[in-house]
């Protein structure tokens, strides 16, 4: 086995710094190099589409801290990987070599452009740059239009609507209905509906052809059109390295792509019982980037990594926190509140099991949520309020 003196790091993301940052204070003393594309240091993307965007934090109130002694290689990609001879290809020129590697190379925006005339007038929301440029052009527009009806589309939606922005939601599947199943997508709709969002279901994918979002016989033009189609994994570097599929890195229980190379967040495709399966969640990140570290650490001894499905967002007057997986459209128990506020605690069962649970405008620790989102949690019928 190699020893672990020197470890690399591909990608700036929440995953990669986490690693760098466990490794350290794990008492790992040996070298660290993190390599990231962006110029800027590594930052938090979570504020990107709410304080950012509002205009309530600048660039810097978003940076991660990271441990001293990590080595920031900002502005520099990797272009290609041997990991049979422990080395990477780097956008300087330069080959690199490690003991262990940690992927973190995330995900990109998903473009919807037809043309390069088109992508020119499409705007995205995966970087702080793409934060900064999207709020510039909001400062001149009355309109916007959003493909997409994910969390990220829907709080770009939230952000323009506080903004006083027209905004119309373009998606081709009920908006959220997808992340948090039919009973929060429809509190949601109801909720953005009340602050004048006006939604545009099409009969199937939509594309930008110059300002607006087009799909079958569906017009939508705005002054700005923002695409959140979802995210496409970075992992063209690794071409072939025989480690990656089209929707990802394909990693084992442990997080092991190869000897010597780990990886974490939004590039990882899972095994699961239904075959790989890649979740980009922020906390998913932050959990595969601790394991991550922790499986190079310690090898084969290193326990297997549990996915642990944790999700929030705010929009639309609503804070919302799902823990576990909601099975699709089955109807919650009401633990308490009561819908017509807008306040709940929601628990899933099925099979008369817990499998998920989450909160609306209710504060509730996060552990408090896991627990009732799992077999251990029991309700008895008083404690259930009104559906």
């Amino acid at each position: 086995m190699t020893a672990l003196r020197h470890v690399a790091i591909v990608g700036g993301s929440q995953a990669g710094v986490t690693a760098a940052n466990t490794l350290r204070t794990a008492g790992f003393d040996g070298r660290i190099t993190l390599y990231s594309a962006e110029e800027r240091p590594p930052y938090s993307r979570p504020p990107l589409s709410k304080d950012i965007l509002l205009g309530r934090g600048d660039a810097a109130s978003a940076d991660f801290h990271v441990e001293e002694g990590v080595e920031l290689r900002l502005g520099v990609r990797a272009t290609g990987l041997d990991a049979r001879a422990r080395r990477l290809r780097l956008s300087t020129g330069e080959e690199a070599g490690y003991d262990g590697l940690v992927i973190a190379t995330g995900a990109r925006a998903r473009s919807l452009a037809r043309t390069p005339e088109d992508a020119t007038d499409e705007l995205r929301l995966r970087t702080m740059d793409d934060a900064l440029d999207l709020r510039e052009r909001l400062k001149g527009s009355g309109s916007v239009a959003v493909a997409g009806g994910g969390p990220l589309g829907m709080e770009i939606a939230s952000v323009c609507r506080d903004l006083g922005r027209d905004v119309t939601v373009v998606d081709f599947l009920p908006p959220m209905r997808r992340q948090v199943g039919g009973y929060l997508a429809e509190l949601i709709t109801e909720a953005a509906r009340d602050t004048g969002v006006r939604f545009v279901q099409t009969a199937g994918p939509a594309h930008v052809a110059g300002h607006a979002v087009v799909s079958g016989g569906h017009r939508v033009a705005a002054d700005v059109v923002v695409t959140a189609a979802g995210e496409l994994p970075n992992v063209e570097w690794l071409a072939g390295s025989g480690l990656i599929h089209a929707d990802g890195l394909f990693v084992d229980h442990r997080l092991w792509a190869a000897p010597g190379v780990v990886a974490a967040g939004d590039v990882v495709l899972l095994p699961t019982p239904a075959g790989p399966v890649r979740t980009p969640l922020w906390t998913n990140a932050l959990d595969q980037g601790k394991a991550a570290a922790t499986t190079l650490l310690t090898s084969k001894s290193a326990p297997a990594y549990q996915a642990r499905p944790y999700f929030w967002t705010e929009q639309f007057g609503l804070s919302i926190k799902v823990c576990g997986t909601i099975p699709g459209d089955a109807p919650p128990v009401v633990v308490t509140g009561d819908r017509a506020e807008r306040a709940l605690v929601l628990q899933w069962l099925s099979g008369g099991v817990p499998v998920a649970a989450a909160t609306v405008n209710h504060r509730m620790p996060v552990a408090g949520l896991r627990r009732l989102a799992t077999a251990d949690s029991t309700l008895s019928p008083s404690r259930r309020g009104n559906q």
